[in-house]
């Protein structure tokens, strides 16, 4: 019994191991999807789950760059938050990045959500704070977010 549960943990860890591989080559580059699809966030969401990016990094951490020197494993670390940075970029239409890019690449994310927040505070002032969370729920499930994301952001809003 105790072999056969051995057999199972390590193929579960195996099998892990080569997902995350397989993802990393996707993001870099090395690989592509099936059929050309593109790399974009949404994507590798709906192929590899929600829980990717936390998945992938401490992959990283623990199983890809383990028999690195400290070197070689800050050479690494930095190719991947390049290409993750990209990614992430993905998520925002062209018109969108000319818009929020203006402070650089790398702050995309957070102008995009001061934008959002100051929009979101002029459209309480035209309509009501019901208004609010009746929009912010229905964008919500259009944008795919969990319901604790759009709560926090509702938090952003009424604390701005």
């Amino acid at each position: 019994m105790f072999r056969s549960t051995a057999v199972r943990m390590c193929a579960a860890k195996e099998l892990h191991n080569q997902k995350m591989s397989t993802l990393y080559k996707i993001i870099v580059g090395d690989i592509s999807f099936k059929n050309k699809a593109p790399v974009k966030d949404s994507t590798v969401t709906e192929v590899f789950g929600s829980s990717w990016s936390t998945d992938l990094k401490a992959w990283f951490a623990s199983d890809f760059t383990a028999k690195m020197d400290k070197a070689d494993k800050e050479a690494a670390t930095v190719v991947l938050e390049k290409y993750l940075t990209r990614l992430d970029l993905t998520r925002y239409t062209t018109r969108e990045l000319g818009q929020f890019m203006t402070t650089g690449a790398a702050n995309v994310a957070a102008t995009a959500e001061a934008h959002n927040v100051s929009q979101a505070k002029e459209f309480i002032k035209a309509n009501s704070e019901a208004a609010f969370k009746a929009h912010v729920i229905a964008e919500a499930a259009n944008s795919n977010w969990t319901s604790a994301q759009a709560e926090e952001f509702m938090k952003k809003v009424k604390s701005a």
